[in-house]
């Protein structure tokens, strides 16, 4: 099969002919028609996660069932399905709980610690398949991996987003920003999109953001205070995460209000007076990825078109290195998937 290969951390990925995956107990290949390319990717070709070289990346997949190994039950060849980007043991205490993200023998993700979507055919367990809606094509179907299941749980579960709530949303343009501003105002709620290009906030507010910050040039606390009438917001989501933004995601909240962080710099640290945790009862939590049950209700709420999903382009196969370079020069809206076929 054709793949792009990583042969060195840093290094680029090489169009090469590679071995076909076989599957083997419990497992399936999927043949890839799409795969998409989001910012972990270029944290992981630094070689900043670890994993295994030489490596295919790629962990947003949208497929179809070309084989399965034996003990496979409920799929069968031809069924369409995207992947569960987690490698997990389904038997300690936190995956016994459905808490899959935080489980004890945590074995890594697909495209790192085993060969991902940047190929014809990947190898998968068939637990971490999830159907893909009738009606939703290969390309639009990568973005329920992440760019949907992950704001859907955080906005839901983590936050608790009610009608009638304050949402900000910082980093809204961004692929997985993008479709929370969507979620929010599905759950009800005023939306303020945080942002740092103009054309972009558009783009925000045309997918239902009710006010549209361009950060560089304002203060977004102050703003958020002052469309709120000095309250503040019941929820933040942080999606950027650096010293910069997390202070002012912070003061952005109004009292009980939750500060969910799910995208961060790693060491990165923010100072905040505790008498807030207090007086205002604040929450700051994190939101990481999801379980294969949340990523069937964002696999819903696409084929039901609860939420649109936001594919600026494509790329074929041989472009996986121009997909990441215009990724890293934020060039991209929502998702610009890589398609196989092409």
């Amino acid at each position: 099969m054709r793949a792009m290969v990583l042969h060195e951390w840093g290094g680029s990925l090489t169009l090469e002919t590679v071995p076909d995956p076989a599957p083997g107990i419990g497992e399936v290949v999927l043949r890839v028609h799409a795969c998409a390319p989001d910012q972990f990717d270029v944290t992981i070709r630094a070689g900043r996660i670890g994993g295994k070289l030489p490596l295919i990346m790629g962990h947003e997949i949208a497929g179809e069932v070309a084989a399965q190994g034996p003990g496979v039950e409920g799929w069968a060849e031809g069924d369409r399905a995207v992947v569960h980007a987690y490698l997990t043991c389904g038997r300690c205490r936190f995956c016994q709980l459905g808490r899959v993200t935080l489980c004890e023998n945590f074995r890594g993700y697909f495209g790192v610690h085993q060969d991902g979507g940047y190929a014809e055919y990947v190898r998968v367990p068939a637990g971490n398949l999830c159907a893909i809606p009738e009606g939703v094509g290969y390309a639009e179907a990568t973005t329920i991996v992440s760019p949907v299941a992950t704001p859907l749980k955080a906005i839901k579960t983590r936050a608790g987003v009610r009608p009638g709530d304050d949402v900000v949303v910082v980093g809204a343009c961004g692929g997985v920003g993008i479709h929370a501003v969507q979620i929010a105002k599905a759950f009800g709620a005023r939306v303020v999109a945080v942002d740092i290009d103009d054309a972009k906030l558009a783009r925000a507010s045309e997918l239902g953001a009710d006010h549209a910050v361009n950060g560089l040039k304002e203060d977004f606390a102050e703003v958020a205070l002052d469309v709120t009438g000095g309250k503040g917001a019941e929820t933040v989501l942080e999606f950027v995460g650096t010293e910069q933004t997390l202070p002012k995601s912070f003061a952005s909240l109004a009292r009980t209000g939750t500060l969910v962080v799910v995208g961060f710099q790693p060491g990165t640290v923010f100072a905040s007076d505790p008498t807030r945790f207090v007086n205002d009862e604040i929450t700051v939590t994190g939101s990481r990825y999801v379980n294969r049950a949340e990523l069937a209700e964002a696999a819903e709420w696409v084929g039901a078109g609860r939420v649109k999903p936001v594919v600026s382009g494509t790329y074929p196969l041989a472009e996986v290195e121009q997909a990441l370079a215009d990724l890293s020069e934020n060039k991209v809206v929502g998702r610009a998937p890589v398609l196989i076929d092409s």
